[in-house]
């Protein structure tokens, strides 16, 4: 309902009540009821939802009045005697032009005011005030210089407001001044005011400047534009009482030498989400009672020791998503460092050799540690035994198949063969590569990580094992095909099934070395691709998104598994074959069926030991896509067995197989 209520001087209040559909006041005043109602002023509660009225004047006539609420109320004045003692005053969702309180005696305890407007509100200039005053969502119109005078040992909440910071003169004792989301450029009368709060927020306003009053103690400045770490004070430096500041998404770009060298009293620093690029070493050599200090989400990327070595009560670091290298020694003094948040794991092999185990939180690294490429013992070792098969066994069968099998250098299993060992030798080069590597930063692997997986040798491994593990693949694919096609026509046309074979093996090292190749010609997208980690080939089997995750993702678990899956169905197509063949011989082709069943049993535990390979690595690319990762063990047997395991088998399957076959076709 709507009600107007009108100022007597005898003790009574006409309240005129009407239907809200009414939207004037000349149809609600005609077609309004009149009641009398008595000694309704013994009420402490007034309470108007939906008040449309010039004025609501509150005198002597209330004296038992203590709380007022206005909801949905459309004033010209608000008016409030001296005489009357109100203690709480709730403005919601009004409009009211203009509020005049002459709180002499200071009886007010609350004023809240949310969603609503105002030209200009007034207090008693002569009054210390010490209610606590919470505005929210609220604009002052109009704001005169100096509205309120002096706010004394209360909580002053003005956030996202508008106006009305500007309407109070000075701060005594609050434990609490809040003006954050208010959009203010300047800071509200920080010339010619006093500040003497605990707490100081101006977070999230259009702020270029800051001044400091030497009694606020906890200070946010976050969400500003600020470009620099410069502020005005009228204070000596010993009075400073500063302990927490948060400069944080402001636009800094680097700290000054001198920069802190008024706040010697700071305990807590954030500046995370700027632009540092730089911090002069010893800016911090002022403030070294620092206990917690934040430069995360900046773009540094360099830090020396020279930067610590004042800090020695720092507890707390955070300096993740920056792109900071790693320096030996780089935090040693920081003696009383207990948490470390950085990007990599290399930055946890430099906390400080005189203090005991700290907590240092970095994206785990799936098979790397501070002392070796590869952490895993067992591990370090087979990488030998793989690379050796895989290096040897393919050239020795390469070797064997050029000089001992000349004669059938024109068909074309012969020349996918070929290829298909090439291929898995050079993932025999590649494994040498990684363990070498391995060998030579064995105990201090952290330190040497960022250089290792930039360096020229380390992106040539990565292109070599994709290269590698893309050409093995579509070679057996090739394979597979073929022996369909010589098995069902054994008399086919060989010469144009050997220039075949030659265009299909040019075409799937084309791709293949396109697909390696394309990640160092790429965008932003594959920034790092190779360099994401100290094995260099990036494989998605973790939940962490690496550089170019996605296009990881298509290669190594969708496409690798729809050519697996048509060599599964070759296969099958190849075994029934078999066995038709093994019930259809006839004496007198029989040696040469069992060359042909042979070579199809020979394909069929290729094919197998290629399943065993990319099967478990799409399976967990899978799950990692889904989010569920695997533990670091698991990644790192997948990288070091799993995946090139088939590069050497196949040597053992197809050459010394054949050596052995011949021998007792000779007996």
């Amino acid at each position: 309902m709507f009600a107007i209520v009108d100022r007597n001087v005898n003790p009574t209040l006409q309240i005129y009540v009407s239907y809200p559909a009414l939207s004037t006041v000349s149809a609600l005043v005609s077609l309004s009821v009149v009641f009398q109602i008595t000694r309704l002023f013994t009420q402490p509660l007034f309470k108007f939802n939906g008040l449309v009225q010039k004025m609501l004047v509150f005198n002597e006539s209330y004296l038992n009045l203590r709380e007022i609420i206005l909801v949905h109320c459309t004033l010209q004045l608000l008016y409030i005697s001296s005489n009357v003692w109100i203690e709480t005053l709730h403005v919601s969702h009004s409009s009211i032009d203009m509020v005049y309180i002459e709180d002499e005696t200071d009886n007010l305890r609350i004023v809240s005011v949310v969603n609503s407007t105002f030209e200009n509100i007034r207090l008693s200039r002569k009054t210390k005030h010490t209610f606590e005053f919470h505005v929210h969502k609220s604009t002052m119109k109009n704001p005169i210089d100096i509205m309120i005078a002096y706010m004394v040992g209360v909580h002053v909440d003005l956030s996202e407001s508008r106006g009305f910071p500007s309407i109070i003169h000075s701060f005594y004792d609050n434990p609490l001044v809040n003006f954050s989301s208010c959009n203010l450029t300047r800071q509200p009368n920080a010339a010619n005011s006093v500040i003497e709060t605990v707490t100081l927020d101006l977070s999230y306003n259009l702020l270029t400047k800051w001044h400091m009053s030497p009694v606020v103690q906890i200070l946010y400045l976050q969400g500003n534009l600020l470009e620099t770490i410069d502020f005005k004070l009228n204070f000596k430096k010993s009075e400073a009482r500063l302990q927490y500041l948060d400069l944080s998404e402001n636009f800094i770009e680097k700290i000054e030498k001198d920069d802190f060298v008024d706040l010697p009293n700071i305990l807590y620093l954030k500046i995370r989400n700027n632009r540092l690029l730089d911090i002069h070493e010893n800016a911090f050599s002022v403030i070294s009672k620092l206990i917690n200090v934040d430069l995360s989400k900046n773009r540094l990327r360099s830090l020396k020791r020279s930067h610590f070595i004042y800090l020695s009560n720092l507890k707390y670091l955070y300096l993740q998503n920056n792109n900071i290298k790693v320096v030996e020694g780089m935090f040693d003094g920081l003696i009383n460092i207990q948490f470390l948040q950085v990007d990599s794991f290399t930055l946890c092999c430099a906390q400080p050799k005189a203090v005991g185990k700290i907590h240092c939180s970095a994206p785990v690294n799936e098979i790397s540690s501070c002392y070796n490429l590869i952490d895993t013992p067992l591990l370090s070792i087979i990488i030998w035994y793989i690379a050796l098969f895989s290096v040897f066994g393919n050239l020795l069968g390469l070797l064997y198949r050029l000089l001992v099998l000349r004669e059938r250098k024109t068909i074309s299993f012969f020349i996918y063969s070929m290829n298909l060992g090439i291929a898995d030798f050079f993932m025999g080069v590649y494994l040498y590569i990684i363990a070498i590597a391995n060998l030579m930063f064995t105990g201090r692997y952290g330190f040497e990580d960022d250089s290792w997986r930039q360096s020229p040798l380390c992106t040539f491994a990565g292109v070599l094992a994709t290269l590698s593990s893309e050409a093995s693949a579509l070679f057996v694919l090739s394979i597979t095909i073929d022996r369909i096609a010589i098995i069902r026509f054994p008399f086919g046309k060989f010469e144009k099934s050997r220039l075949v074979a030659k265009l299909i093996s040019v075409l799937v090292w084309t791709i293949s070395l396109l697909l390696s190749l394309l990640p160092l010609f790429g965008n932003q997208y594959f920034d790092d691709y190779y360099f994401s980690s100290g094995i260099c080939i990036s494989l998605p089997l973790s939940v962490l998104r690496k550089p170019g995750w996605e296009y990881s993702m298509v290669i190594f678990v969708a496409a690798n598994f729809i050519i697996f899956i048509a060599i599964l169905l070759g296969q099958f197509v190849i075994f029934t074959d078999v066995i038709r063949m093994g019930k259809e011989v006839s004496s007198k082709r029989t040696s040469q069926k069992k060359r042909e069943i042979n070579l199809a049993k020979t394909l069929i535990m290729v094919a197998v030991t290629d399943m065993f390979c990319w099967i478990p690595i799409g399976v967990i690319g899978l799950l990692t896509f889904f989010g569920k990762d695997v533990t670091a063990k698991v990644y790192a047997w997948v990288i070091v067995v799993v995946l090139p395991i088939n590069s050497a088998l196949n040597p053992i399957i197809y050459t010394f197989s054949a050596i052995l076959r011949r021998k007792r076709q000779k007996v």
